[in-house]
């Protein structure tokens, strides 16, 4: 939070901030020279230019007059005029130094508006089309007037949207013209133009009786396999009660092919008829019959005996076969090898008896309880009331604090976030007492159902300083990015995908990456073939996290902005994972080192995007010494201390810090990169250890091996 505080400082107040382009030349000074109190300071040069709105990549001349000594402006260049090239939208001051340690306060700021606009964001309305079909593409992001470019770069239309029709593999690119200014091309977005394949259906058996279950497989298909009876599927199993023709289309995007070629199914019923009788009575007392009493002898080819209640194999089984009140039933008989016998009809009447026992008590009611399913994604269980005996409506309740969206003889129920605390539900169904204050009884069961956990994954993401090296001829930055993955939930989480698309970030900017590198701990996986360009955007290909515990991976990108059209770069990545139970979770990265910040369980509300703005584009004056455009020290751990990268082994380092008003306010003349913010010149604050207030600095730092360094830079807490 406090970077992103220095970032929102930055951008508000960037007239006093400075682009490290370094200042060498000056000849070596002697370790003592004039403090800067004994001094007439001079007064603040006045700047004028050649122009306060431009386009990106258009240079402007700044000139300062009323500078006796040496103009030093905010970018770094001195000299009475230079000449500035921005890549966004920056406010210019200098001062006059009329010798080391006497400078002038800051001039009134000269502000260039950069009119560019920023390439507009572009996508399809299909990734894959067939040939001839129409795509639409869409450019967002731009307030101005979207020029679409073909792949020649040659400009096809104007608009926000562009309609065509493809034959070929086609790539849409677009540009944003705003303030008679032109952004760069957008983001290539690629149409792919294909005719899926049809798929090859196959089936486990061809020949097959009544009722007997079935495989399908289509195969060659990259796309979702459609089957002509509305079914998808690559693999699926049937079970068909006549003949009947298999059919399957395989769809790809929009696109889909021709129907495959049919599987036929051959569907036979059981030749071996069954010897039944066909009417049946009751036995007084009871005033139930057992339908079972109607096979008359026990055929060896039958392997079992059903009983329906109606006429077809698809009809519902009669609840209690061995109490059944008056009605027609049907029984079917099943073979040893599996196929099903026509349906007979037995006809069973009850006839009245004296003293007669209730149907329920020869009948009583039984109820139990299924588990179908439980969905640990959605939350969602799924139960079946198994009714028996005299049992009919069920009655369902929980002892959680979820809903009920059903509850018939199937219950669907959904988890409240109590059930997902407590960890279980105990479900309760029961049956009415079929006679009401007669001899007979109602019936009840429970079945104790764990509700599934909410597991938790969070993400954080934090870039470390810049540093600038060398690549042949060509002055590069490195970034290296910190990811921090967490496991907020109870259980362990495994296959960790982590995403970060470096195009999104760099790329479209005009950055190019010229190598990324990635570092992880042991228990992730890193993907060895990441590029973060194009498809190869995975980052972390597996790996697991334990409950409560964290695990980090490390990615360092090694950049060329010379060409950049802005030099702020922002991004977020994306982590997903599979808890025990196959639930995946997912969290967009946060910026920082928390991944949940703000201490709420839940990282998801939690997605600030991580920024770096590099301040300057280093030239090879430098020489590899690296000093920051500013620091932070509140003590927080993080950017405490005013730190000179890269000095020499052997080279002493003097430092003076002077405030706008050209004050010194710190000097060292064996600097140890310990400087904390507090003044050790001139006029302090009431109460040093809190430091000097926030601001905008100017500094001179002088190497024993004669190279002088002299620019601005910001100090916040």
């Amino acid at each position: 939070m406090r970077k992103r505080l220095l970032y929102i400082f930055i951008e508000r107040y960037g007239w006093l901030f400075v682009w490290l382009i370094s200042w060498s030349g000056v000849k070596a000074t002697s370790n003592t020279y004039t403090p800067a109190d004994t001094c007439q300071h001079p007064e603040p040069p006045i700047i004028t230019g050649s122009a306060k709105a431009i386009c990106r990549n258009e240079l402007v001349s700044l000139t300062a007059t009323g500078c006796a000594g040496t103009v030093v402006w905010s970018n770094g260049d001195t000299g009475s005029t230079i000449t500035v090239k921005p890549q966004q939208t920056t406010k210019y001051t200098a001062i006059c130094r009329s010798k080391p340690g006497c400078i002038s306060c800051f001039a009134d700021v000269w502000k260039i508006t950069v009119n560019t606009p920023e390439a507009p964001t572009v996508t399809a309305s299909s990734k894959l089309v067939c040939p001839g079909q129409t795509v639409t593409v869409t450019a967002a992001n731009c307030a101005g007037t979207v020029h679409w470019i073909d792949q020649n770069g040659t400009e096809q239309t104007t608009g926000k949207t562009w309609t065509t029709t493809l034959q070929t593999t086609a790539v849409f690119r677009a540009t944003c013209e705003q303030n008679n200014c032109t952004s760069n091309p957008s983001i290539p977005r690629a149409v792919e133009v294909a005719v899926p394949q049809s798929p090859i259906v196959s089936a486990d058996k061809r020949d097959v009786c009544v009722g007997q279950p079935i495989r399908l497989t289509a195969s060659g298909c990259l796309g979702i396999v459609r089957w002509t009876d509305g079914a998808e599927g690559i693999t699926r199993t049937v079970t068909p009660y006549s003949s009947i023709d298999y059919r399957a289309i395989c769809q790809i995007g929009s696109c889909q092919s021709d129907s495959s070629q049919a599987v036929s199914i051959n569907v036979r019923s059981a030749n071996s008829p069954l010897n039944l009788q066909t009417n049946l009575t009751n036995n007084c007392p009871f005033q139930t019959v057992d339908l079972s009493k109607a096979i008359r002898n026990n055929d060896a080819s039958i392997q079992r005996y059903e009983f329906r209640s109606e006429a077809s194999l698809l009809a519902p089984v009669v609840q209690s076969p061995g109490a059944v009140l008056a009605g027609t039933y049907y029984i079917v008989g099943r073979t040893v090898d599996g196929c099903y016998t026509n349906p007979v009809a037995v006809q069973v009447a009850i006839q009245s008896c004296q003293n007669a026992i209730p149907p329920c008590l020869s009948n009583p009611a039984f109820v139990a309880i299924r588990l179908d399913s439980l969905d640990q994604n959605k939350g969602v269980v799924r139960l079946t009331a198994q009714l028996g005996g005299s049992a009919t409506k069920p009655s369902w309740q929980s002892d959680g604090g979820g809903l009920f969206t059903s509850s018939d003889i199937i219950a669907r129920y959904l988890f409240s976030e109590v059930d997902r605390q407590r960890g279980a539900t105990l479900f309760t169904v029961s049956v009415a007492d079929p006679d009401g204050d007669g001899p007979c009884v109602g019936a009840s069961a429970q079945k104790l159902v764990t509700a599934p956990s909410r597991e938790i994954v969070g993400l954080s993401k934090k870039v470390a300083e810049p540093i600038w090296v060398t690549e042949g001829q060509k002055r590069l930055v490195e970034l290296t990015y910190q990811f921090t993955i967490a496991n907020l939930g109870k259980q362990a989480l495994k296959d960790i995908q982590l995403a970060d698309d470096l195009d999104a970030a760099f790329s479209g900017a005009g950055a190019q990456i010229r190598s990324v590198s990635v570092r992880v701990d042991s228990s992730l996986i890193a993907n060895k073939k990441y590029t973060g360009q194009g498809a190869d955007t995975t980052l972390l290909s597996g790996g697991q996290v334990v409950a409560g515990e964290q695990a980090h991976s490390w990615l360092t990108v090694r950049l060329d902005v010379s060409q950049a059209t802005t030099l702020t770069f922002t991004n977020k990545a994306m982590v997903q994972a599979v808890d025990a139970t196959g639930n995946i979770c997912r969290d967009q990265s946060t910026n920082g080192l928390d991944t949940d910040p703000d201490r709420n369980g839940n990282p998801a509300d939690n997605d600030e995007p991580t920024v770096i703005t590099l301040h300057s584009l280093q030239g090879e004056e430098y020489s590899n010494v690296f000093i920051p455009e500013g620091f932070s020290p509140n003590g927080d751990g993080v950017n405490d201390r005013f730190v000179i990268q890269n000095v020499p082994t052997g080279i002493t380092v003097q430092v003076e810090i002077y405030n706008r008003w050209g004050h010194l306010v710190y000097q060292n003349m064996n600097y140890k990169n310990d400087w904390d913010g507090t003044s050790n010149q001139g006029i302090k604050t009431a109460d040093s250890r809190q430091g000097l207030p926030d601001g905008t600095y100017y500094y001179q730092i002088r190497l024993s091996d004669g190279r002088e360094f002299v620019r601005f830079l910001t100090l916040v807490r």
